[in-house]
């Protein structure tokens, strides 16, 4: 199937710890076009307490979408963030030190591997309350998470998107984070699945092989969901017309 939309990315090149040249970009835009994505939200990440604040992104992913465009007529690119859960995230949002997901009111928000899952949960509600829409980033990174599936299942009942990455669900990552992220899967908590992808050597810019994955455990309509519609949803953007399995 092609019209995958990947919404958690480090793709656009020098702007943190993803690809570093054009050439690099280049590679993971290719891997992900030739394996059937079509809509890519570059998050490049922003954290405050480091030198990750993705300076110059709106100059780089002005130039880098504008040549992918000729090569790809219909590879939709847009811009977001990936941010670093801080006190004043909401001022920085409203003051454009960070962004949202392709100016959207959802924003992508991740937090330290070892923060307590309680603590998780009760920053997003408080990122909901300022106004903004939270995503969790790849909830399966969250050690209080996998030993705790019941802090993911509550942001699921307070509609709060749950992001798993790729990898994990085909269990790259781990027989531990796959349950996990299956368990999610299983009880419908899980909005969309991405790449998070960083490096052209892994070629991790793939979802085929996870939509795949999902497609035969849970269903062709959750799978894509998951790897299309609702990404392409979060983003604000209309679903794109679904092709057959092959491509045609």
């Amino acid at each position: 199937m092609h019209g995958f939309c990947d919404l958690h990315c480090h793709i656009l090149y020098g702007v943190d710890d993803g690809a570093q040249t054009k050439e690099e970009a280049r590679a993971l835009i290719d891997g992900a076009y030739a394996s059937g994505t079509r809509t890519i939200c570059f998050t490049p990440h922003y954290n405050p307490l480091r030198a990750l604040a993705s300076a110059g992104a709106e100059e780089r992913f002005a130039s880098f979408s504008a040549e992918m465009k000729e090569v790809y007529p219909d590879l939709t690119l847009c811009l977001g963030a990936e941010v670093l859960y801080h006190q004043k995230i909401a001022e920085s949002l409203a003051n454009g030190a960070c962004r949202t997901l392709n100016g959207t009111r959802f924003v992508l928000i991740e937090f330290l591997p070892d923060d307590d899952g309680a603590y998780i949960v009760r920053s997003l509600e408080t990122v909901t309350a300022r106004g903004y829409a939270p995503i969790l980033a790849h909830a399966e990174r969250y050690a209080d998470f996998l030993d705790h599936p019941g802090y993911a299942f509550s942001l699921a009942e307070k509609d709060i998107p749950i992001q798993l990455n790729v990898r994990s669900v085909t269990g790259e990552n781990g027989k531990k984070v796959k349950k996990f992220c299956h368990l999610l899967l299983k009880h419908g908590a899980v909005a969309a699945i991405a790449t998070d992808a960083h490096d052209p050597v892994l070629s991790d810019a793939k979802l085929d092989e996870g939509y795949r994955c999902v497609a035969r455990k849970f269903g062709e309509e959750y799978a894509h969901s998951l790897f299309s519609a609702m990404p392409r949803s979060l983003l604000g953007l209309r679903e794109q017309e679904r092709s057959s399995p092959d491509g045609e």
